[in-house]
């Protein structure tokens, strides 16, 4: 049976016609048989029993027509229709002649030769009194012909005994022979009945077992896909048969496998692509909002850093007139080096001169400390800028430096002006040691020419530093407007992103998975760890203010 069920359909197909046709073929051929062992025998009993008993049946009216003519010519007495009479006597003897003969051929058994030669004999004795009768009735012996009837009457009565025994005989054996043939119709339609009913049977269980290997497992396939088409994906089907049905069982079976697998990969993957994006979204809103805050510190920032430049150009302009009073200074100097004679008035320009540099240099120096500030708060901003205020650093450093170079040249530069003011008075009164004490102001005026100009040099790089410094933190700015526009389009995608998400995974929750199906995405999941969502800390984090710089009207007037 195994092996009938894994034939393919054509093969299962061909088998069931191939026996059918062999049923059928036996049952006819035994019908044929049957029919032509009936229409032989039937054919034997005609030309065997049924045609000699019609020419029996036939001699026997020849012998009544002779009977009967030979009565007319007897009781007539007439001579003119004797010949008649005797003509038709020859023609029934001729004929009866002919009927014997035919019947003669017909004889098959000794039985029925045996009662033919009797009859023959019965017919010689019967025929020789007919004449010897009929002689009579031609001599017009009408009274001995009458009288000798009887005796031809005797002899055609044997005769007739005969031919019914003969008829008879024949009659039996077509009864033999019909009832052969019933016997045999009645064996040959019982076998043929049961040829007909095993083939009915053999077909109707082949048919119905062949409908059964085709139908039933079509029938689970078409409820599996029902349930499919339902979204229960948790369907088994088991076919056992290898062939076409069972080919598309298996293609339906990995089929459904597949569908399986895709639906728990897509819902695993939905699920995880709805986190991810809620934390996307969720990271991409703090990081826009500490980016607009950021924007707003750099803004306040650039404004405290264009009124420190405007500042330092105004310690450039003051230093250069420094530079130029010194200069003066220098010149005066020798004036009053080559102009003995007016030593006193040039050591009241000299101790004047000497006044103002102090106070410039305190000026020098109050500058220098208010941009020691400034450089301390440029290092704190850029130290919260971190990578991107990296060069405002090292140019906050340079000023720092400037500034500590500046005080450090006003406080020189005080020291000697006290010594010049000092040894001005003692020029009062040494008058032989000012010559010398002119001379080492010309060098101290020399020196403080010097130093101005290095803080003028200084003050004019500190605000080109400071003019870079505005462009980078400017820039800083662009980029980080750049950037809280870019979050807020990417927590808007990731928003747009989850809806998705959720909207798939609620189509793929409208399928049920198998149980064995449900983990099918956990490979993925262990061996792409870093794929499973976007890390949390920059949402659960609180983007810290950043510390703004506020400086005063009092503070700016400083500088």
């Amino acid at each position: 049976m195994q092996f009938f069920k894994n034939l393919k359909i054509k093969q299962k197909l061909v088998t069931c016609f191939i026996l059918l046709a062999v049923v059928t073929g036996v049952v006819g051929v035994f019908g044929i048989y049957t029919m032509n062992t009936i229409n032989t025998q039937s054919e034997s009993m005609y030309y065997n029993n049924l045609v000699p008993s019609q020419k029996l049946a036939s001699i026997h009216a020849a012998i009544e027509d002779i009977r009967a003519n030979q009565l007319l010519a007897v009781y007539e007495r007439n001579p003119g229709t004797l010949q008649t009479r005797l003509d038709a006597i020859s023609a029934a003897v001729e004929s009866d002649n002919a009927l014997l003969k035919e019947y003669e051929a017909t004889i098959r058994d000794d039985e029925n030769r045996t009662m033919y030669t009797n009859l023959t004999e019965s017919l010689v004795s019967y025929r020789e009194l007919r004449n010897a009768n009929l002689e009579l009735v031609k001599a017009q012996k009408y009274d001995e012909a009458q009288a000798g009837l009887d005796k031809v009457t005797q002899a055609r009565q044997t005769v007739d005994a005969d031919l019914e025994a003969l008829i008879a005989y024949n009659t039996t054996q077509a009864e033999g022979v019909l009832t052969q043939n019933t016997a045999d119709f009645k064996t040959q339609s019982t076998m043929m009945i049961i040829f007909i009913v095993v083939g009915i049977g053999l077909a109707v269980g082949l048919g119905l077992m062949v409908a059964n290997m085709i139908s039933k497992p079509l029938r689970r396939m078409v409820d599996s896909a029902e349930e499919i088409a339902n979204g229960n994906l948790d369907v088994n089907v088991t076919i056992d048969s290898r062939d076409e049905v069972g080919e598309l069982g298996q293609a339906f079976i990995k089929m459904t496998d597949h569908i399986n697998e895709i639906m728990t990969n897509i819902d695993s993957a939905a699920e995880q692509v709805a986190d991810g994006s809620k934390q996307i979204a969720d990271s991409s809103m703090s990081l826009s909002q500490g980016a607009t805050e950021q924007a707003a510190s750099i803004e306040q920032l650039t404004a405290s850093i264009e009124e420190i430049s405007a500042q330092t150009r105004l310690n450039a302009d003051n230093a250069n007139e420094a530079n130029e009073l010194a200069e003066s200074t220098r010149e005066n100097a020798i004036k009053g080096n080559n102009e003995m004679k007016r030593m006193l008035e040039s050591m009241e320009e000299i101790n004047e001169s000497s006044a103002n540099i102090s106070k410039i240099i305190k000026v020098i120096d109050e500058i220098a400390f208010q941009t020691n500030i400034l450089a301390l708060n440029a290092a704190v901003e850029a130290a919260r800028a971190r990578q991107h205020g990296k060069g405002f650093a090292v140019v906050a450093e340079e000023v720092r430096n400037l500034a500590a170079r500046s005080a450090d040249a006003a406080k020189e530069t005080t020291r000697m002006i006290e010594g010049s003011i000092k040894k001005v008075d003692d020029g009062t009164k040494i008058a032989t040691t000012t010559a010398v004490a002119l001379n080492k102001i010309v060098d101290d005026v020399a020196k403080v020419s010097g130093i101005v100009g290095n803080i003028a040099s200084a003050s004019n790089e500190q605000a080109i530093g400071i003019s870079q410094i505005n462009q980078g933190i400017m820039q800083v700015s662009e980029v980080v407007q750049m950037n809280s526009a870019t979050s807020e389009e990417s927590a808007s995608a990731s928003e747009e992103l989850s809806s998705q998400a959720e909207l798939l995974r609620e189509q793929a929750a409208r399928f049920s998975l198998k149980k064995s199906s449900r983990f099918a995405y956990r490979s993925t999941e262990e061996t792409a760890p870093e794929s499973r969502g976007v890390r949390r800390e920059p949402a659960n984090n609180p983007v810290s203010k950043p510390t703004r710089i506020a400086l005063s009207d009092n503070e700016f007037g400083k500088y």
